[in-house]
């Protein structure tokens, strides 16, 4: 979604409510199930920056970092950030509103992203899940 920042200049403040299932294209980590609940408010700051407080709440599909199993997270991601537009976004007098929420949502998460605390991850050896299955390297 893109906003005009003549729209965000004139309006002084945009509040903007939307479900979106955007985020399924896959390109970053996180995917989603369903859609998200996005609530926004969009004021400018300064000539070029952008000022975006929000929450974001919805199921993220995530893989766990030492296993690869997939799993469901619920996140509820409240922000309040101040993004400087690119010279594409001014020149276009156009906010992409979609890649600044994106950026929070990539940033929300940690780095290793886990399963579970405790999971075992992966045998080096033979490549079993060991939440699942027992090691097969000592098995003749």
């Amino acid at each position: 979604m893109k906003i005009s920042i003549d729209r965000i200049k004139k309006e002084k403040e945009i509040v903007l409510e939307y479900e979106d299932s955007q985020f399924k294209n896959k390109s970053f980590r996180e995917a989603t199930q369903g859609s998200i609940k996005i609530k926004l408010v969009l004021s400018l700051v300064g000539d070029t920056n952008v000022r975006i407080k929000g929450e974001i709440k919805g199921n993220f599909e995530l893989v766990c970092d030492r296993c690869a199993d997939s799993f469901l997270e619920y996140k509820k991601i409240e922000f309040d950030e101040i993004f400087e537009l690119t010279k594409e976004e001014l020149s276009d007098k156009m906010v992409d509103i979609d890649s600044k929420i994106r950026d929070v949502v990539v940033m929300s998460f940690p780095i290793k992203i886990l399963c579970s605390e405790n999971c075992k991850g992966i045998c080096l050896g033979c490549g079993v899940n060991l939440n699942k299955e027992n090691c097969r390297c000592n098995v003749k």
